[in-house]
């Protein structure tokens, strides 16, 4: 079946190889579909430590308080 979706070709160690191979064995999925979640996985993790840095770089920073939620939300 052909696929619209872009494709990677990529190298990698004998020892990664073997990772996925055997969890590809054990839930019963295609090498190339542990490899897209595991990408996906960490894609996300480097999204939550990106955000969490601004949040704490916000958390930090001296915030202008609005006391009246009128002028927020008015």
């Amino acid at each position: 079946m052909v696929t619209m979706k872009p494709s990677i070709n990529i190298s990698i160690p004998d020892e990664i190889s073997e990772v996925l191979n055997r969890a590809a064995q054990q839930t019963q999925k295609s090498v190339s579909t542990i490899a897209l979640e595991l990408i996906e996985w960490a894609i996300e993790e480097r999204e939550d430590i990106y955000f969490s840095k601004i949040a704490d770089a916000i958390e930090k920073s001296d915030p202008q308080w609005v006391k009246d939620n009128d002028a927020i939300w008015g």
